[in-house]
Parts: C-alpha cells; sequence; structure tokens
C-alpha cells in the first residue's frame, strides 16, 4: 500500500514537470524558428502574428519532448530491478507522459478539434483523427509493453488503481488549468495565426 502512495504521488508530480516541459518544447521549436514565444503551465504563447506552418511547427514541439521523455525512461530502465527507486522514477515518467496523450487524444476527439494535434497534421495536408488514433494505440501499446516486460500482477485491484491514478491525473491537469485561466492566460497577447485563426483571446 506504501508503494502505491509513493508511486501515485510520483506520477503526479512528474506529470506536472513533464507538462511544464511539453510546454518549454513548444517555446523551443518557436524559438528555433526566430518566434518569440512564452509559456505558462499548460499553454505556449507566441508573441507575434505567425503562419499556419509556423503554428504547426512549434505545435510538434511539446509532443517531441513526451516521445523523448517515453523512450529516455525505456532505455533507461532496463538497467534497473523492478521496484527499485530509479526503477518506479523512470515507470513514473512513462505513465505520466502515457497519459498525456491519451488525455489529449479524448480531449480531440470530445472537442472533435485536435488542437495542437490537428496544427501537426495540417503540416502533412491530413486532420487529426490519424494521429489521434495513432497516440491512443502507442499509448495502450506502451502500457501494455510495460506490464509484459516487468511481468507486473494484472487484477482488478490493479487496474483500477490505474484507472483512478488516471482521473487523479486528469483532475491535476484541470486545477493547472484553471489556475492557468485565472491568473497567466491574459498576460500574454492574443495573435492572429494566417490572419485568420485567434490564439489566446481573451475575455
Amino acid at each position: 500500500m506504501k508503494y502505491k502512495l509513493n508511486f501515485l504521488l510520483l506520477v503526479i508530480a512528474v506529470g506536472v514537470i513533464s507538462t511544464l516541459l511539453h510546454e518549454l518544447g513548444h517555446c523551443i521549436f518557436y524559438w528555433i524558428q526566430g518566434i518569440p514565444a512564452g509559456m505558462s503551465l499548460v499553454m505556449e504563447y507566441p508573441l507575434i502574428d505567425i503562419t499556419a506552418t509556423q503554428y504547426g511547427i512549434g505545435s510538434l514541439g511539446g509532443p517531441i519532448v513526451n516521445i523523448v521523455l517515453i523512450i529516455g525512461s525505456f532505455y533507461l530502465i532496463r538497467k534497473h530491478e523492478k521496484k527499485s527507486i530509479k526503477w518506479t522514477i523512470y515507470s513514473a515518467i512513462i505513465i505520466a507522459n502515457t497519459f498525456y496523450f491519451i488525455f489529449r487524444s479524448i480531449i480531440a476527439i470530445k472537442k472533435n478539434y485536435g488542437g495542437e494535434i490537428e496544427s501537426i497534421m495540417n503540416l502533412a495536408g491530413l486532420n487529426f483523427y490519424p494521429a489521434v488514433i495513432l497516440f491512443l494505440v502507442l499509448s495502450l501499446s506502451i502500457l501494455v509493453w510495460w506490464v509484459y516486460k516487468f511481468k507486473l500482477k494484472i487484477s482488478f485491484t490493479h487496474i483500477l488503481f490505474y484507472f483512478m491514478l488516471f482521473i487523479l491525473y486528469l483532475a491535476v491537469h484541470i486545477i493547472m488549468e484553471n489556475i492557468d485561466s485565472n491568473f497567466f492566460k491574459d498576460k500574454f497577447p492574443t495573435i492572429k495565426i494566417d490572419n485568420v485563426k485567434t490564439h489566446n483571446p481573451h475575455k
């Protein structure tokens, strides 16, 4: 029970840090293009009007950070015993970043709008549905591989634990979004994408 509680808290903490790194990834991809950009808890903000292509490239930076964190953790976790401190940390990174892709995919399906996923797919002339399906399949495959690789127990109790962990992850992310909306969002300018789409509209 103590291990589960520690793992739960670690996944939440890693989830918050990964979200910040995700937004930093967006900013880096804007900076590479010579576009000034800032970030808050859950959003990135180009500070000047940009094109749809520039926006798509900037959008790509966030998911790349999540992918790098997952791949890097999978590479490093192989060297450690199951449930050791480092194994637990790398597992938390894998779970938190996988949760992020599942969360974003669910939101995209619910809103019928892909947000950053759609902007990325538009670079290839596609809509967001292929990316959503790909993210969901890959995320579930990563979780299945993690369970299989380390021969983790599969029981109703374990499934319920990870489901509740995902719900808690969503709750923390929603809290971060509310803080962001109330205290940070309006501090950044509203900009135009191709002089058509508005990014970060104020109330």
